[in-house]
């Protein structure tokens, strides 16, 4: 058996580019990254026994996912709106969502907290480097115990060849599938990416402690993008990308500025 991990980042049109790999991909199981007890409605909504616009008035009714639900929509979209037409296309295939449904509440606590520990930052000026090593911490430490069981998740239900959809903790991912004896391919959806500062300084802190300076450094350069950058465009993906125009002068070439300012257009026509 064989298990294709994509990887991509949360931004929509990494997601978009996902749809069209799907599309051209063979497998017979697919696994998203969306909390288990979506799955029902999943199904359902790939099957076409439930419309697009009726699965997300269930998602928000029975609180399936964490407010604010626009943030996942913003992602998600455009692989849910594609699954009636790989469903119709792969009539032997089975859909599951694997994240741990309570990991997955957590995540949802921990993002409203260093959401808190922005906002005060950014208004003090001061970085609690104590607070924000512990609250990033604990977040990742979270994370890698919940892929444990949700590798355990995939390997039951892995078929000839599976697909599975993943974000950037793409390697414990596949090294745990590999201990459950699992042949293990990656795939990167996008070319190049750059970390977010904030993406940076949990991979560092999961290496090991960082000197407070490092933090302040990379807390206040997460201040900034939030600031500069997120608060000040139209969505996620323009935010990302003039940052990466703006501060990351070895792919300045790769982005061009004329797509950042027309990306809002492309991502809602292009979103299956």
């Amino acid at each position: 058996m064989t298990i294709e991990i994509l990887v991509a980042p949360s931004l929509r049109i990494s997601w978009i580019k996902m749809v069209a790999h799907l599309k051209k991909a063979n497998y017979d199981r697919l696994f998203l990254n969306f909390p288990q007890n979506l799955e029902h409605l999943v199904t359902k909504l790939s099957q076409g026994r439930l419309a697009y616009e009726d699965f997300i008035d269930k998602v928000r009714e029975e609180k399936l996912v964490p407010e604010p639900m626009g943030s996942w929509m913003y992602t998600a979209e455009p692989v849910l709106k594609s699954l009636k037409e790989l469903k119709s296309w792969k009539v032997i295939l089975k859909i599951h969502c694997y994240k741990d449904v309570e990991h997955n509440q957590l995540s949802a606590k921990i993002a409203g907290d260093i959401a808190a520990l922005t906002l005060q930052t950014s208004l003090t000026e001061k970085v609690n480097v104590e607070e924000w090593k512990g609250t990033v911490v604990e977040g990742m430490e979270r994370k890698q115990e919940a892929l444990r069981a949700e590798a355990d998740f995939i390997h039951e239900r892995a078929s000839n060849y599976s697909v599975c959809v993943s974000g950037f903790d793409e390697k414990s991912l596949k090294r745990r599938l590999i201990e459950d004896g699992e042949e293990v391919s990656l795939t990167n959806l996008e070319e190049f990416y750059y970390p977010t500062p904030l993406e940076t300084l949990e991979e560092r802190l999961m290496e090991g402690d960082l000197p407070d300076e490092e933090v302040r450094e990379l807390v206040r350069d997460h201040v900034e993008y939030v600031r500069n950058y997120v608060l000040r465009s139209r969505n996620r993906d323009q935010a990302y990308y003039q940052w990466v125009y703006d501060k990351v002068p070895a792919l300045r070439q790769k982005v061009d500025p004329r797509e950042i300012k027309s990306l809002d257009a492309l991502l809602h026509s292009n979103d299956v």
